[in-house]
């Protein structure tokens, strides 16, 4: 019981020193995408098509990727 309640303490403490994410803008992402997320340009672009945002997180951004890689061409 008490183990669980010092992860239960633990995670929380976590959660309250964790900083929000920085938001990067799109054309840097754009420039650096080969470095930072191992794929073309390009393929940034196909990912954040239909994006409403000139920023977004490096998070955010390697998630649309995954999931833009993951589509069935059609």
């Amino acid at each position: 019981m008490d183990t669980k309640k010092a992860k239960n303490e633990e995670i929380e403490g976590l959660n309250a020193t964790r900083r929000p994410e920085s938001l990067f803008q799109i054309q840097d992402l754009r420039e650096h995408s080969k470095e930072l997320f191992g794929v073309k340009p390009e393929v940034l672009d196909g990912a954040l098509f239909g994006l409403n945002q000139k920023q977004v997180t490096k998070s955010e951004a390697k998630k649309r990727i995954r999931e833009f890689l993951r589509k069935e061409a059609k």
